[in-house]
């Protein structure tokens, strides 16, 4: 994080203070490093846990990455050669579907998500195709690799997290893969806009 952001941010924080009121408990003088700011950003929003066991709590409705089939273009990277066996990382891995995809094309999986729901499910299924997956219940803000990885993927994690903690994604998805890695990205449906997605989309 640039220190000319963070300046403008702590700038900003009294009017958040004043607009807040009396439901805004911390002090500007608790305000000293970048990650403060992020915690007391993280504070206003929802806590995401509890949004995603619910979510996946359900398995019966209708949502398309519900179903065990892969992205296409992450078929389509691994039928052109684009990428190869190796390690990849599958961060916000649902129930799984992308991960067992790619193990079973002779990927080492270490899948991760915040839902234990999702793990739960995600798990079971690695189960029923007798296939070996590392899944892990954990933010991806807890992840500290360090060049591990020669594939990380990313189907509909990036565009759930806040603004605010983009960057520090996009810093441990770099830190996580090795020289010459490929990192996919699926995200941003139009409508989204209130996390930041766009109006529409344009090829």
């Amino acid at each position: 994080m640039e220190l000319k952001f963070v300046n403008k941010m702590l700038g900003e924080i009294e009017a958040i203070k004043f607009n807040m009121g009396r439901h805004f408990k911390m002090s500007i003088e608790t305000m000293k490093y970048p990650e403060d700011i992020l915690i007391m950003l993280d504070s206003l929003m929802r806590e995401p846990a509890p949004f995603w066991d619910y979510f996946y709590s359900d398995r019966t409705k209708g949502i398309p990455f519900f179903v065990n089939n892969p992205d296409e273009n992450l078929v389509s990277y691994i039928d052109s050669g684009i990428i190869n066996k190796g390690r990849l990382l599958d961060l916000g891995c649902g129930p799984g579907r992308n991960s067992i995809y790619t193990a079973l094309n002779g990927f080492t999986v270490d899948a991760v998500d915040i839902s234990k729901e999702a793990i739960a499910w995600a798990s079971e299924r690695a189960k029923e195709k007798n296939i070996v997956i590392n899944f892990e219940c954990k933010s991806v803000f807890d992840l500290k690799y360090v060049e591990e990885y020669d594939v990380v993927y990313d189907s509909g994690c990036m565009h759930h997290l806040w603004p605010h903690r983009r960057i520090g994604y996009i810093q441990m998805i770099y830190n996580a893969l090795k020289s010459r890695g490929y990192f996919g990205l699926t995200c941003f449906a139009p409508g989204f806009t209130e996390i930041g997605g766009a109006d529409e989309l344009n090829d």
